[in-house]
């Protein structure tokens, strides 16, 4: 029913009203000549019912001997006519439909993300000189020259991506995060605790050592001072200094783990979507986006011969797989691994790479839902990070500079 009525919306249709005690013998009238009659409605006013706008054209004389009201005339097919003898309204509306074709398949404004004013001027400067000018149309437009083109001549980028969406060409930029300076042999520098420990052993090569064995510090605590006292004098001088502390650390892990798990399996289902791509847009022409629930998505790109090497037009030919989750139950022992190593991994993450692991504690619980682990682990490490020490005349030069 929904399917005629669309029909009858695009082909037109006329609601007519029939008055008097032989609207019924009408109605039988209209049927032996073949009209298709719908909507039949009583009421205080007579009779109302719809017919298509061809039958009602065809049986317009008839219509019009048995006194039939025309109540009101709606379709598609109507407007269509009425505009044939408006050929000016209808030249004027093709051009607009042109003319905004063509302009929203143009970029008409370049905007650079993720830097200051003064840096996407210059980019945009570039691209002007590389004839990247707008207005320009989306074919004129390679994104990966474009890429490659900001890399050469920009070195404070660590990442561009270029796309085009709408009238706006988006340059999205990352800046490269300044180097730490690394400390020369020669500056003078200490050695501070870069976590809080227990200390195992001192090893100083140069500077004043400040801890000794079994001492607890604290992060940013200074171990190793460089600064010494002159033999030849009671003045103290500054230092590179050099050596390895190694601090007993402790890290403390909670873990849990799911006792049953949901996994995405695969079935034998599929379903393909087509879609028509124009200029990096894409317009579906055939098929239903995700048609299922849980799904895997691929697609490929077909080129139709001689129109796609003529013009940016292709066949972008979707499949959804179907996938069914399915739930899953983990034994105790594949659970008590996965939590081991997931641990293990994250304390590589957080120690250096010569730490070795003295002892550990591992506690494992479980309740009706979850595995847990609770673990303490006690590792053997280097401490150390140095820090540069500044004299004071480099101090009071640099605050004078301030000032000024």
């Amino acid at each position: 029913m929904l399917i005629f009525k669309l029909v009858s919306m695009l082909r037109g249709y006329a609601v007519i009203r029939l008055k008097g005690a032989n609207s019924e013998k009408i109605i039988n009238l209209l049927r032996r000549k073949g009209i298709l009659m719908w909507d039949v409605e009583k009421n205080e006013d007579g009779i109302k019912l719809k017919i298509s706008y061809e039958d009602y054209e065809r049986y317009k004389d008839t219509i019009e001997e048995a006194k039939i009201e025309t109540v009101n005339k709606k379709g598609l097919a109507l407007k269509v006519k009425k505009l044939k003898l408006r050929k000016g309204f209808v030249a004027g509306l093709l051009i607009l439909i042109v003319c905004l074709y063509i302009f929203s398949s143009m970029v008409w404004n370049v905007e650079v993300v993720g830097t200051n004013s003064t840096t996407a001027k210059n980019i945009i400067k570039v691209l002007e000189q590389n004839n990247v000018k707008v207005p320009m149309a989306h074919t004129g437009i390679k994104p990966k020259k474009i890429e490659t083109l900001i890399y050469t001549n920009f070195n404070q980028f660590k990442f561009v991506e270029v796309y085009i969406e709408g009238s706006n060409l988006l340059i999205f930029v990352k800046e490269k995060k300044p180097e730490n300076a690394e400390i020369q042999g020669n500056e003078p520098s200490s050695i501070i605790s870069g976590k809080n420990a227990i200390i195992n052993k001192v090893i100083a090569k140069s500077g004043q050592p400040m801890v000794k064995e079994g001492d607890v510090v604290y992060e940013g605590q200074t171990l190793v001072m460089g600064m010494v006292k002159n033999k030849n004098s009671e003045e103290f001088m500054m230092v590179p200094s050099d050596g390895t502390i190694y601090g007993k650390t402790y890290y403390n892990f909670e873990m849990k783990e799911e006792k049953l798990k949901n996994f995405e399996v695969g079935t034998d289902k599929s379903k393909n979507v087509y879609y028509l791509q124009k200029n990096g847009s894409s317009i579906k022409i055939i098929g239903d986006k995700g048609p299922y629930k849980n799904y895997n998505y691929k697609e490929s790109t077909v080129r139709i011969p001689i129109i796609s090497y003529l013009s940016d037009i292709a066949i972008i030919k979707g499949t959804y797989y179907e996938h069914i989750v399915k739930p899953v139950e983990i034994d105790e022992n594949t659970a008590k691994n996965k939590m081991k190593i997931d641990m293990y991994d994250n304390l590589l993450k957080m120690c250096n790479q010569n730490a070795k692991v003295l002892d550990s504690s591992l506690n494992f619980s479980e309740d009706d839902e979850y595995f847990y682990l609770r673990a303490q682990i006690e590792v053997i490490e280097d401490i150390g990070k140095k820090v540069r020490l500044y004299p004071i005349e480099d101090i009071n030069v640099e605050k004078t500079d301030d000032k000024n």
